[in-house]
């Protein structure tokens, strides 16, 4: 094909209909100059009239392409007004749809805001490592941390490395200066950290307020509860029975980062510090709070410098457990958060599973709207296909038809983007009232609503629904032939089944089905696991952080107030996610590890938290072996060590590793939740180590821990702590147990799910049920004269949308049993869920359906039935 074919056909796509015998006539001239004057001559007079022409045909493609677009417009809004219902609940639909897309834009524009205000932010990095067993016996997991030590080795050592920053979060505890302590978390790190991160120093000097030992960088927070509004520049504090530190700048942390911290210690405090300085130079154990970042010069393949840096871990590290480092990782620092899940962050950062979680429910609340839209649309095409006939005789071409259908639902999804705005700012604090969002200190600022270029992203987005809501039905109706159409042919052919339509409404009611149900679901399990029975004393019970105290001694104080009734001692608060974890190694060969939960104890434990003794005897302090060898076990270590009863494993020893030898169980406890309340089976190990106490436990009479907690400060003022004084109440504790608000959370986001579903499936079928009685006029008022009652007219008017509901909830009843399952397997401690719940979406479903098809079709067969035969 010749370039001038190409121009032909360019410019018959160019031209308003109306301007086609131009093309004509160009042709006809070059061929009339081709006959005459050769084929040269003829080319360059028809490219010379192109280019002369070209400006004047654009111009007269734009004048008439913005002409029909306004005629679009026109015939569009005049359709919506003839149809208002119509157009009120494809409105509506979609406004609920779109208001939870809102929300998603905005989650992820604020998610992706994390650490774009570095400098340098494309060439920053932070070195990972992925860690396993030294005997390779575990599965490698993937750590944010990497040896401090690594750093220094990478700047000096790789001609790739610009700058290096090493990072521990070691700068934590008490701090005060001359009012109470204040406990706080920071970070220690080397003057390059205001250098190579964006954040910018309110007061101070960059370049030195890092340099000397014992210099601290604050936030303004941090320096309003040490210092109250007074300025803290230049000020001292120190930290509890440790070092002073002097202020030499205030920092601004309000940019959002993966990273956290309340303060910034200069790391030659580390350096001269003698009870720090070993953890600059070895990494094991203190690898677990270190990091390092390096900003790579231009050009630095990532790849090959990952590849390179992994001779470290051979070279630097063999002779400090460097087995267990099986590979160093290249992140960069903007694909931190929303990106892999790693253990020991550095801060808190958004998982991306989260994220995919939450668009996968949306993008579900979309497709249900989308399909809605298309569903009526389908309905109504007998009316719409008589508008298409019209159009094609008057010689519309079919792009025309579908540029007019698009356009109609473009119009409707930006009147449905007006009314989700205003939904999406009741969403808004809803969403940031949610617990993962409240633990992990993020929030989602209403006030970008307001800027330019997230409008300009809602009202894109928006049009792209619109085209994608409109493509199909567009299709569709501008295939009708309009002779076939005009004379009705295309009624018997086209749309007497209405098999889309019906799948659409089988899917939308099944999708609803499966969300109700299981927002039921997870409200039963919450309420389950709020009301759980742990196995020990959880009411009247206050743990008091011993940080340092004589445990004895305030042991003997407390039990001087007569509402106490016993004090112990322990390592950890249990079922509060706190694990301590231990191998048993059972006897004989072949049988794999058992790992279990320890708890270091005293021997009042057991009486103080109510656990229930049912083979054996207490830890008893005037036996020797009992703080070396001696252990009482949960009756799940029992029953998994293979021993028939509690009283059979009395006196046999068992091999723990953590203890470096065998330990005779002395004792066996009824099971309890000791880990988290979502598993019941948690095998426990309790250890009689008086020294190891952290917490005091203190179990009060009933009804007086708050006079109890009144009496407390004079307690411990008498214990001379420089520490002030910490406690918690268990049962105020287990009830903010991260690991059952968590179910609020996704009971919150299904249960919003379920309500925009099922709304907008009734909204779809509220317009089919108008539509059918609308279009059954003449039936209705043929069988009202015929004797028909009313009850026989609601039914045949509803027979075919129950039949939809009843393949509904057919479908997914078994998903909605399937989809639960898989993760009710994944807790011990479940909520007793019968085949009722399951179908108890179903069952609601069903009603609002009901319902909705009512109104319609008792609105149509108490019509009279005269009125009904004159209607045409």
């Amino acid at each position: 094909m010749s370039i001038r074919t190409y121009i032909i056909s360019f410019l018959d796509k160019l031209l308003p209909p109306d301007l086609h015998h131009l093309i004509g006539d160009l042709e006809e001239e070059f061929h009339l100059n081709k006959k005459e004057e050769g084929h040269t001559k003829a080319r360059l007079k028809f490219w010379s009239q192109i280019a002369r022409s070209m400006p004047w045909f654009i111009l007269q493609s734009l004048t008439w392409n913005s002409t029909m677009f306004f005629n679009y417009l026109k015939v569009s809004w005049r359709n919506m007004k003839r149809h208002l219902g119509f157009s009120l609940i494809n409105v509506l639909g979609m406004a609920a749809s779109l208001a939870v897309c809102l929300l998603m834009i905005l989650f992820i524009i604020d998610q992706k805001s994390y650490d774009q205000f570095h400098p340098n932010k494309e060439r920053l990095v932070r070195i990972t490592s992925e860690i396993g067993s030294a005997d390779n016996t575990q599965p490698i997991s993937s750590y944010a941390i990497s040896p401090l030590s690594l750093s220094d080795l990478l700047a000096t050592q790789y001609p790739e490395v610009e700058k290096a920053v090493p990072i521990s979060r070691m700068f934590q505890g008490s701090f005060a200066t001359v009012g109470p302590d204040v406990g706080l978390n920071g970070i220690y790190s080397t003057p390059n950290f205001l250098s190579v991160f964006g954040y910018m120093l309110l007061q101070g000097d960059p370049i030195t307020a890092l340099q000397e030992p014992g210099s601290a960088v604050l936030t303004p927070e941090t320096a309003k509860k040490l210092f109250g509004n007074e300025s803290a520049l230049g000020k001292t504090f120190h930290k509890v029975n440790g070092q002073e530190y002097t202020v030499t700048g205030i920092i601004d942390d309000s940019p959002k980062s993966h990273m956290t911290f309340d303060m910034i210690g200069s790391y030659s405090t580390m350096k001269t510090n003698k009870k720090l300085v070993g953890r600059t130079e070895k990494w094991a154990p203190f690898l677990w709070n270190s990091y390092s970042y390096v900003q790579l010069k231009k050009g630095t393949n990532l790849d090959e410098f990952q590849q390179k840096i992994q001779e470290q871990i051979g070279l630097t590290y063999s002779d400090d457990g460097a087995s267990r480092i099986k590979q160093f990782v290249v992140q960069p620092i903007t694909k931190i958060n929303l990106g892999e899940t790693k253990y020991n962050e550095n801060g808190e950062v958004m998982p991306a599973i989260v994220l995919w979680f939450l668009l996968g429910f949306t993008a579900i609340i979309i497709l249900i709207a989308c399909f809605n839209y298309i569903s009526l649309t389908v309905a109504r095409a007998l009316n719409r296909g008589k508008e298409v006939g019209v159009r094609k005789v008057h010689g519309a071409y079919r792009s025309s038809v579908i540029k007019q259908f698009i356009v109609e639902a473009v119009m409707i999804a930006l009147f449905a983007l007006l009314f989700a705005y205003f939904l999406v700012q009741w969403l808004i604090p809803e969403f940031n009232g949610l617990f993962f969002m409240s633990f992990m200190e993020m929030k989602i600022d209403a006030s970008m609503l307001l800027k330019p270029y997230v409008l300009a992203i809602f009202l894109l987005f928006t049009i792209l629904v619109g085209v994608v809501a409109g493509f199909y039905p567009a299709l569709y109706l501008s295939s009708f032939n309009p002779a076939e159409v005009l004379k009705g042919i295309a009624q018997g052919r086209r749309f007497s089944s209405q098999t889309l339509k019906k799948i659409i409404t089988v899917g939308q009611f099944s999708f609803s089905i499966i969300f109700i149900s299981t927002s039921l679901i997870l409200y039963l399990q919450f309420r389950h696991l709020a009301h759980t029975d742990y196995g020990f004393n959880q009411d009247s019970v206050v743990n008091i952080k011993l940080q340092g105290v004589d445990y004895q001694l305030l042991r003997g104080k407390l039990l001087q107030d007569p509402k106490v009734q016993s004090v112990a001692s322990a390592n950890l608060v249990p079922a509060m996610g706190a694990m301590y974890t231990v191998n048993i190694l059972p006897k004989g060969e072949g049988k794999a590890e058992i790992e279990a939960q320890s708890i270091r104890v005293d021997e009042y434990y057991l009486e103080t938290m109510g656990l229930n003794l049912v083979a054996g005897r207490n830890f008893n302090p005037e036996r020797r072996t009992d703080s070396t060898s001696s252990v009482i076990v949960s009756t799940e270590v029992i029953s998994r060590l293979g021993f028939e009863s509690p009283q059979k494993a009395i006196g046999e020893f068992i091999n723990i590793d953590y203890e470096k030898g065998l330990e005779q169980i002395v004792g066996v406890v009824q099971n309890f939740i000791s880990v988290d309340p979502v598993q019941s089976n948690d095998p426990t190990v309790l250890f009689y180590k008086p020294d190891f106490a952290f917490i005091a436990v203190v179990k009060t009479n009933p009804g007086t821990s708050l006079a109890f907690i009144g009496g407390l400060d004079e307690i411990w003022e008498s214990m001379d702590s420089p520490y002030s004084l910490s406690y918690t109440l268990l049962d105020e504790q287990l009830r903010e147990n991260p690991s059952v608000l968590i179910f609020v959370d996704v009971t919150k986001i299904i249960g919003l799910v379920a309500v925009f579903s099922i709304f907008i499936s009734c909204l779809g079928l509220l317009g089919l049920a108008m539509y059918s009685a609308e279009t059954r006029v003449k039936e209705i008022g043929i069988r009202k004269v015929l004797g028909a009652s009313v009850n026989q007219l609601v039914l045949t008017l509803s027979k075919e949308y129950l039949w939809m509901i009843l393949i509904a909830i057919v479908i997914s009843t078994p998903f909605t049993w399937l989809l639960n399952s898989l993760w009710l397997n994944l807790i011990s401690n479940k909520a007793p869920i019968g085949f009722p719940v399951y179908v108890s979406g179903a069952i609601i479903a069903a009603l609002l359906a009901l319902f909705t098809i009512s109104t319609q079709t008792l609105r149509a067969a108490k019509a009279r039935p005269i009125t009904n035969l004159r209607s045409e």
